[in-house]
């Protein structure tokens, strides 16, 4: 890709997302709606952007061998699934009852709130309580990725990813990749959208970490299926579990270092991962799963 079709695709994807992100800051709750387009900028800025951009793009939107959807939706939940593991087993958070409200007895689900639950949201037993929420956990993944997240991943691991990874390698090329991702929500991050408590510290340090550890994640996705479908699942995956957590934190601190180290942990596991298979020659296949020569 030229220089020039690159920094026009970053200067749309920053300027579109940026300014549907303000909107949306402008507005609080009333704007949330101006999200959705947001999410849809890397992939926009993707078609504008020059025929390089847009020939990577259509490429990479195929689809993926069915293997590959569940390893993605996994992927995505590894994140708060390893961090809800971490705080159950050094006792650093409580049970959630604002969404999961717990029987008289302690033997079941009274009830669930504020979430859509494909089987119900009344009393039910944990084994019951475990299908329903994996069912609708899976529904909310792949709405979210047909509604939001291809968006992105259309823009990030369509058209950047591979251009980074050509330029500067797996590492390098993943890295800027999640520092990329990561400030293009500078604007929702400071306002508090992911972290109110300390949006600054949130926005310039934390989240670009675990944009990064992510990256690694979806980046070898993109590598393994040469689709950005599986990646969007996975994304969506990530974003629908971070709205029902079931053991709430003790406090910032502790909600904050655990994801963190969990975030890390991951990210490394991925990025050995992607340089395993791209020094073996094997890290970039089709979207049917055959064998294709390695883009980095």
């Amino acid at each position: 890709m030229k220089n020039k079709d690159l920094l026009t695709f970053l200067g749309l994807s920053f300027g579109i997302g940026w300014f549907f992100m303000t909107l949306a800051v402008i507005y609080g709750s009333k704007g949330q709606f101006w999200l959705l387009p947001a999410m849809w900028a890397p992939l926009t800025a993707a078609l504008l952007a020059g025929g390089q951009p847009r020939a990577g793009l259509w490429s990479r939107l195929k689809k993926a061998a069915l293997r590959f959807w569940p390893v993605a939706a996994a992927a995505g939940w590894s994140f708060y699934c390893g961090q809800q593991i971490l705080i159950a087993t050094l006792r650093l958070g409580h049970w959630n009852s604002d969404l999961f409200r717990l029987g008289e007895n302690g033997s079941g689900i009274d009830s669930i709130q504020h979430l859509h639950a494909v089987l119900g949201a009344g009393q039910q037993g944990f084994v019951y309580f475990a299908l329903n929420l994996l069912l609708s956990l899976v529904l909310s993944s792949v709405v979210i990725m047909i509604v939001g997240a291809i968006g992105e991943e259309g823009g990030w691991r369509g058209v950047l990813q591979p251009e980074m990874q050509r330029r500067f390698g797996a590492i390098k090329g993943t890295l800027f990749v999640g520092l990329i991702w990561g400030y293009w929500h500078l604007p929702i991050n400071l306002s508090g959208l992911n972290d109110a408590q300390h949006p600054v510290i949130g926005a310039l340090l934390i989240f670009p970490l675990e944009a990064i550890s992510m990256s690694f994640v979806l980046g070898w996705l993109v590598n393994r299926c040469a689709s950005v479908w599986p990646g969007s699942l996975a994304h969506g995956a990530n974003n629908a579990l971070s709205g029902c957590m079931i053991i709430l934190p003790n406090g910032w601190f502790v909600d904050q270092w655990t994801a963190t180290i969990v975030a890390i942990a991951i990210g490394a596991l991925f990025a050995w991962l992607l340089v395993k298979d791209t020094r073996n020659g094997a890290g970039v296949k089709t979207a049917t799963g055959k064998l294709s020569p390695s883009t980095s």
